[in-house]
């Protein structure tokens, strides 16, 4: 039996080739110049707002937090008084004299109690949002979108006119 070699590149060739091709292939790339103009700074307004979103959702979970470490605290020094009475001697900076003191050196924190209860609140970190592509990064600015805008409207005309031709 016989094989037939097929010619399937030559024929795609002209195809792909073909002013109709060309033609089409340039009018989509200038519509999506107009898009990525157009849709480029609301992507990055959107972009800024789920970073508001984030940051504003690790200081909601710090207060909230906060808020609860201090219901603990209340608790606690409603029913402990040696505890109001340490925490009377810290903030004052009074000495027991039935308890001896070590001395630290280069101890400069506060002594109130709302540094201890900033001691005791863990860090908080807002959850990171995947940057913008580059390419709708760059679209943004001024300097990029005057030329592209020319581009993409000179790529309307030569679709334009390569239709024309063909028919």
């Amino acid at each position: 039996m016989r094989r037939v070699k097929h010619t399937n590149r030559f024929l795609i060739m002209p195809l792909v080739l073909s002013v109709g091709v060309i033609s089409w292939a340039v009018l989509l790339a200038s519509l999506l110049a107009v898009a990525l103009i157009v849709l480029s700074p609301a992507i990055h307004d959107m972009h800024q707002a789920q970073v508001t979103r984030n940051n504003l959702r690790a200081t909601l979970a710090l207060i909230n937090e906060k808020i609860a470490l201090q219901n603990r605290f209340i608790k606690l020094a409603d029913t402990d008084q040696r505890l109001m009475q340490r925490l009377a001697d810290r903030q004052l900076n009074i000495v027991n004299p039935n308890e001896q003191v070590l001395p630290l050196a280069n101890d400069t924190r506060p002594r109130d109690v709302q540094s201890l209860i900033d001691e005791a609140l863990k860090p908080i970190e807002p959850k990171p949002v995947p940057p913008i592509p580059w390419i709708i990064n760059i679209a943004r600015f001024n300097v990029i979108r005057g030329p592209l805008i020319i581009l993409a409207l000179f790529g309307f005309v030569v679709a334009f006119l390569l239709d024309i031709r063909r028919a």
